[in-house]
């Protein structure tokens, strides 16, 4: 396995999207309708670059045939400005898709922790389907600190939704700890996350 950055020239932007998509399949099946048209605009977001998707925040995770195993989507210290994120949205996305990008970031901002400056943030860990049960998620979180760590972070946080009892045992397995739970019930729906931190 081996983590590189992504280069938007030389990497499936596609590819990327995708696995994007699969890590809250169900809000982006909601906003976009399925997971082609999901992809498609997210793969959008990747290629264009200057948001918190975009190419700059993406390290990949490949094979030794250079497949794409797995992505990290982070962030730490200096973040992108709102206003240059709605630039990048407006000015990629007609009226309708950018509203519904906007409401993604809304209810995320319900769940998602609160992060100080520096804070090492994986914003998503998603490991292809198919290669599943190799340790590739190990291995980014792994690599995530490794680089956490060179950039003089205090701290790596993530969110795990909290029905995602695989992922919440792999997190807590490496070291990861619950810091809080964020959620909303409704007539029997619940939507929520834990936020958990590992201490660099």
């Amino acid at each position: 396995m081996h983590l590189q950055k992504m280069d938007k020239n030389k990497h499936d932007s596609f590819k990327v999207s995708e696995l994007i998509y699969e890590a809250d399949a169900e809000t982006f099946d909601f906003f976009f309708g399925n997971k082609r048209n999901a992809s498609e605009k997210l793969g959008r977001l990747v290629g264009v670059g200057d948001n918190h998707l975009g190419y700059q925040q993406i390290y990949l995770v490949t094979n030794d045939d250079q497949e794409i195993v797995g992505i990290m989507v982070y962030s730490s210290g200096e973040k992108i400005g709102k206003i240059n994120e709605l630039k990048v949205i407006f000015g990629n996305f007609n009226f309708l898709d950018s509203l519904r990008f906007i409401m993604i970031e809304i209810i995320d901002s319900l769940f998602l922790s609160k992060l100080n400056e520096d804070d090492f943030y994986y914003a998503i860990v998603a490991v292809d389907e198919n290669s599943r049960g190799q340790g590739i998620g190990s291995f980014i979180l792994e690599e995530g600190i490794k680089l956490a760590r060179k950039m003089g972070c205090r701290r790596a946080v993530l969110d795990v939704d909290i029905e995602n009892e695989g992922a919440l045992r792999l997190y807590e397995r490496f070291g990861f700890r619950k810091f809080k739970e964020k959620s909303i019930s409704l007539l029997g729906w619940k939507k929520g996350a834990f936020n958990m931190e590992y201490l660099l």
